[in-house]
């Protein structure tokens, strides 16, 4: 294998300024291999075998557009040798992540390192980490190594803003005897700050939560016409986001719709919602709580619409419905509309414009009925808590809500 080690040590000489990094052979080894390995007298007329040897891993970046893959000829020869390599995608998409067609590589007579150039496609959206494989199909004047070398590429992501299709269910733009009086279409390039604020802290949230809400760029953010509630985990923390419109937004009766693609996994719990505008002097569950939509991560293809309400916390009571998709899809999959149409008699909850429950005015019994006053709405992703259980291995992160808009009819 000595004249395989020429080939690498050339090659590493003429790219000691290249991106491309040797992986499992060191700089230093490979220079001594070349002093003690290599032999012009054995090149002439000799048919080398032909080799793609190390794997490429590179940081999705501008500085990282080239993928170089070295390709070595194991002896020089005094014939001109050729070979024809394709790239064929793993995970990576051609077009979307590479730019890779079939090519001819050319080494001269005597030249035994050459590389073969993969343009990576940049862009600003957080994903997986990619791969692809670059095949050696033919040679002329040498021979492929073992009859099969190949190469895999792995664009290593470094992106922050997540990309979602727009795909799913849509809701009317007007409904008869109804005026658009309030939303957020989250078309402009930052959250508006007329409309929401933010709630902050670890503190557990009354439900022994995990996440540690803030009011970061990586954890809320507005994007390609979506506000992202984005949490993740670093080490053993967890950190999301929790935006709410109290003392901005606050609406009495009405029809909301919210259009969302909802997170998944286990201790994962995405909530649109709402609390009474009173919540800061009455207190929570007096004020009145209305959860337009929840979902429990490890049950991604069902949602729950419940109302809390009492007097004082030993007061507190709840009644909800449930509504679930068939067929294995879930919420993750596609936006679909959670709304609510709430008026002085009571409230429904609809999914994709149909109905699944209601509740009328006479739901909180003796109790006080907070249902008939202004409210405000909560935007959340949250992260363990006595309802969805707590992440396991089976948790992947990040984990997102995207909420097209925010629409408030009366």
């Amino acid at each position: 294998m000595k004249e395989f080690f020429c080939g690498i040590a050339a090659l590493s000489l003429s790219k000691r300024h290249s991106t491309v990094k040797f992986q499992h052979l060191p700089f230093v080894l490979i220079a001594c291999l070349v002093l003690f390995s290599c032999d012009k007298d054995e090149a002439n007329g000799a048919v080398p075998e032909v080799l793609l040897p190390i794997n490429i891993s590179q940081l999705e970046n501008e500085e990282n557009t080239i993928f170089e893959f070295p390709i070595v000829l194991s002896v020089g020869t005094d014939r001109e040798v050729t070979v024809t390599y394709e790239v064929k995608p793993i995970t990576a998409t051609e077009g979307e992540d590479y730019i890779a067609d079939a090519g001819t590589i050319v080494f001269l007579a005597g030249t035994t390192a050459a590389s073969i150039d993969i343009e990576i496609i940049v862009d600003e959206f957080a994903e997986e980490d990619e791969q692809f494989r670059v095949v050696l199909t033919s040679s002329s004047n040498g021979l492929i190594a073992n009859g099969l070398q190949e190469a895999i590429g792995t664009i290593r992501n470094d992106d922050t803003v997540i990309q979602v299709s727009n795909e799913g269910y849509e809701a009317a733009n007007e409904y008869p005897g109804r005026t658009l009086v309030w939303s957020d279409e989250f078309d402009a390039s930052q959250i508006n700050p007329q409309h929401w604020t933010y709630d902050l802290g670890a503190s557990g949230w009354g439900n022994q939560e995990l996440q540690n809400y803030t009011s970061n760029s990586e954890n809320s953010y507005v994007s390609n016409g979506n506000l992202m509630i984005v949490a993740k985990k670093n080490g053993s923390q967890y950190t999301s986001a929790r935006l709410k419109s109290i003392g901005l937004q606050e609406y009495q009766y009405g029809r909301i719709d919210v259009r969302a693609i909802l997170p998944f996994g286990q201790g994962i719990w995405p909530a649109i919602w709402m609390l009474g505008a009173n919540f800061p002097s009455a207190g929570w569950p007096a004020c009145g709580e209305i959860d337009i939509m929840e979902l429990i991560g490890s049950s991604p293809s069902s949602i729950h619409g419940t109302v809390h309400f009492g007097n004082s916390y030993p007061q507190h009571q709840y009644t909800g419905g449930s509504r679930y998709l068939s067929g294995g899809q879930t919420f993750a999959d596609e936006f679909h509309v959670f709304s609510i149409d709430w008026d002085e008699n009571g409230i429904t909850w609809l999914l994709d414009d149909q109905p699944f429950y209601s509740v009328d005015n006479s739901v909180s019994g003796n109790q006080n009925y907070p249902f008939d006053n202004p409210f405000f709405f909560i935007l959340n992703v949250a992260v363990g808590g006595q309802w969805p259980g707590y992440p396991n291995a089976t948790t992947t992160f990040p984990q997102f809500m995207a909420v097209d808009y925010v629409r408030v009819y009366q």
